[in-house]
């Protein structure tokens, strides 16, 4: 694998693309034009939720992933906050890929973790926080709600039974409320690799619990997301997608987010199989990170325009 480097990660973006004060990159399309249901993370482009619907709107993505709004978590939002997004989410006609919660983003009582992460919600609380989540997923048009698998610990194996049994419990209420619960491979949370969520998805019961893959998280713990973590996967067990670019030296070392053309990901093929196995579901862009000389903003819509050009290679062959 081959590493960038800041200068040439400058180099690659072309200094007359910056010059020009954001021209669009040539090779993207409109994202209205495209076989996929292509959005975003909301508060990776800005917690002002508007502000996020107009610069998605203004690519032709159609849906958004609901995580952070106007500084605070979605789940922790006032019923006229509630009624706010409802609102703008008609005005600017965009439609909900799913609502991001955090649940399981805690410790597993009773074990000892080897992350540096604080529970975003207790343990006793994932239940409640759960109900809010469908209590917006419902004001908001969707049915799809993101989780999680507790704070990373050093021997899974040996809590594995126990996760299971949590998933399940939270599987049941969601089926209660009518939602689909997807599982994101994240690298703090005890199933981080495609290895990992295929294992927790074989073990469920519960058909209402599905995989977020995250095309690109497995590359910290030494897994190449595609061609290898994907043929882990059960295609039909996969209703949410994030994608992103990442860039590692060798051996996997240091890895880092890029954007979504650059880096090591075969990000074309992945979606290129993505259609070829009848997927119909979302896909969210993540662009969380901060490019070296460039605003929020320009990092947002240069991450975009690189997203769209990859978009449009994988639909055209």
């Amino acid at each position: 694998m081959t590493w960038i480097s800041r200068r040439d990660l400058l180099k690659t973006m072309g200094g007359a693309w910056l010059a020009e004060g954001l021209s669009p990159a040539r090779g993207w399309a409109r994202a209205s034009a495209s076989r996929f249901k292509l959005g975003a993370i909301s508060d990776g482009i800005s917690e002002d939720f508007e502000v996020a619907l107009k610069i998605l709107k203004s690519y032709g993505l159609g849906w958004v992933e609901i995580r952070n709004v106007w500084g605070i978590y979605n789940t922790e939002a006032s019923p006229a906050q509630i009624r706010r997004i409802k609102e703008l989410l008609g005005k600017h006609e965009i439609n909900v890929a799913a609502v991001d919660t955090a649940l399981f983003k805690c410790t597993l009582p009773g074990t000892r973790i080897i992350v540096q992460e604080k529970d975003i919600f207790p343990y006793a609380k994932q239940m409640d926080l759960l109900k809010r989540a469908m209590d917006r997923a419902h004001a908001w048009g969707t049915d799809k709600l993101r989780g999680f698998t507790f704070w990373r610990v050093a021997d899974y194996a040996a809590i594995e039974g126990q996760v299971v049994e949590e998933m399940e419990k939270a599987a049941e209420l969601a089926r209660q409320g009518g939602m689909r619960l997807v599982i994101e491979n994240e690298g703090s949370c005890n199933v981080g690799t495609a290895r990992e969520l295929a294992r927790l998805l074989n073990r469920l019961k519960a058909v209402n619990v599905g995989a977020n893959w995250d095309v690109g998280n497995g590359y910290w713990y030494g897994e190449v997301s595609f061609p290898d973590g994907y043929a882990l996967l059960d295609p039909k067990r996969i209703w949410h997608v994030h994608v992103k670019g990442v860039a590692c030296e060798a051996g996997f070392e240091k890895c880092r987010e890029t954007f979504a053309d650059l880096g090591q990901i075969d990000l074309a093929g992945q979606l290129r199989a993505l259609l070829r196995d009848g997927y119909q579901e979302t896909i969210s862009l993540e662009c969380e990170f901060e490019a070296p000389g460039m605003s929020h903003e320009q990092t947002t819509r240069r991450s975009i325009e690189g997203f769209l050009k990859v978009v449009a290679k994988a639909e055209s062959l």
